[in-house]
């Protein structure tokens, strides 16, 4: 039997499961099932996925090719490396896009090619990074499809510390991946620039979860609680889920330390032309009003919704291209003018939710470069978006406000406690 890897460096949970997984698909999974009649000796079509019409007496696993999705890569992508016939990569995808959809692929994700000596699939399967174990199994003339939730011990860790040089620093030693690092950003992105305000002597407490597998550390989990203390102001957060299915990031009274908008719905290069109320136009040479925001940024740049609400338009607009406008609460409405594009599924009447890609930076409409024309209105009234006061999102409903006390008494006092004088001298 030939195992065969997309690269040099193999994932150690394919590792430890190849020659196991070969062993129980022979034993368990193909056992009855898949066992082929004695008479039909027909050869299969070498390099495809069709069946011989005719079973044998047994099936033998000859090739097994393991990979996982670098990045920038695809699933198609990773079974052409492995020098397989274009034809049978395409009817690979094409049977296994219908129970999982490809453009969800995230690199580090597994797979597994079960292969007979005639060159016929017996049995794929693919993990996703969240250890979801996708599988279509060869049964005859067709192929049944499973999902499998692969079992993980969930665990709370915590970590505690002060920044000696930058917060990456004081966290690096103490985090098995750095994802925790980006979330605690991400929580507290309204309240603290993490690029400028961090400080020597600053402190931090997070608990969050971890999860593992047969002792193994398998990947982090979410931030469950977290403090951060800056120039001796602690900002704490508390993850709470109400009974109706909203999940956010609250302080110790049950406000959401989310704003409805975001400060900007992209990463851009630079602020091109601000809000004004009398600007020389680029190609008109006129002055007039400009009352959003341009940000300069490269063709295609994605452009998320600056916070949750729908879509109330999307088409094209004179002279603003390609345009979109999402209705959020207290009256507010974003405008993304320009786009090259529209992100799938983007339509009037959708809902969207902060931070959810609906478009790509374009130069559609009138400009003079590649931009994102962005703009805020309340009330039917354009505003600065570079200087209005953003409301906070809305707050724990006053009838789950005694559940999420709870967890704030389970937490609270675990972020309270005084500094570990070990971990801060190790730190130090």
């Amino acid at each position: 039997m030939k195992i065969l890897n997309s690269g040099s460096k193999k994932s150690d949970f394919m590792k430890q499961r190849i020659i196991p997984a070969a062993a129980a698909l022979l034993v368990l999974t193909f056992s009855g099932a898949l066992l082929l009649n004695k008479k039909a000796e027909t050869a299969v079509k070498e390099a495809s996925l069709s069946i011989a019409p005719e079973p044998s007496e047994q099936i033998d696993i000859s090739f097994i090719h393991n990979g996982k999705i670098a990045k920038n890569s695809s699933l198609y992508a990773e079974l052409l490396n492995l020098e397989l016939p274009q034809p049978l990569v395409a009817e690979i995808t094409s049977r296994f896009s219908k129970m999982f959809d490809l453009r969800k692929s995230q690199p580090g994700d597994g797979f597994t090619l079960f292969m007979d000596p005639d060159k016929s699939v017996i049995a794929f399967e693919y993990v996703t990074g969240d250890w979801k174990r996708y599988r279509l199994d060869r049964e005859g003339n067709r192929f049944i499809e499973s999902i499998n939730e692969v079992g993980l011990d969930r665990k709370i860790r915590k970590v505690e510390g002060k920044v000696h040089t930058t917060l990456w620093d004081a966290l690096l030693p103490l985090l098995p991946d750095m994802n925790v690092f980006f979330d605690m950003v991400e929580i507290f992105g309204w309240e603290i620039d993490f690029l400028t305000e961090p400080r020597v002597g600053d402190s931090f407490k997070i608990i969050f979860e971890l999860f593992e597998k047969d002792g193994r550390f398998i990947k982090t989990g979410r931030i469950l609680a977290v403090e951060y203390t800056l120039d001796d102001t602690p900002y704490r957060a508390f993850l709470f889920t109400d009974p109706a299915g909203r999940q956010d990031y609250f302080d110790e009274n049950g406000y959401s330390l989310r704003k409805t908008l975001l400060k900007s719905p992209l990463n851009y290069r630079r602020i091109s032309s601000e809000f004004s109320r009398r600007r020389l136009h680029p190609i008109y040479k006129r002055y007039r009003p400009h009352l959003g925001v341009d940000y300069a940024a490269p063709i295609g740049t994605p452009i998320v919704a600056s916070g949750d609400g729908y879509v109330s338009f999307k088409g094209t607009k004179r002279g603003f291209g390609n345009y979109v406008e999402i209705q959020h609460s207290f009256g507010l409405v974003t405008c993304y003018g320009h786009l090259q594009d529209f992100a799938k599924g983007i339509k009037k009447g959708r809902r969207v939710a902060q931070g959810q890609v609906i478009g790509y930076v374009g130069n559609t409409g009138e400009t003079t470069g590649p931009h994102l024309d962005y703009r805020v209105r309340r009330n039917g009234n354009y505003l600065n978006p570079l200087k209005m006061t953003i409301p906070a999102a809305l707050p724990v409903k006053d009838e789950y406000k005694e559940q999420f006390r709870t967890r704030v008494v389970e937490y609270l006092p675990r972020l309270q406690e005084p500094l570990s004088d070990r971990l801060m001298a190790r730190l130090d």
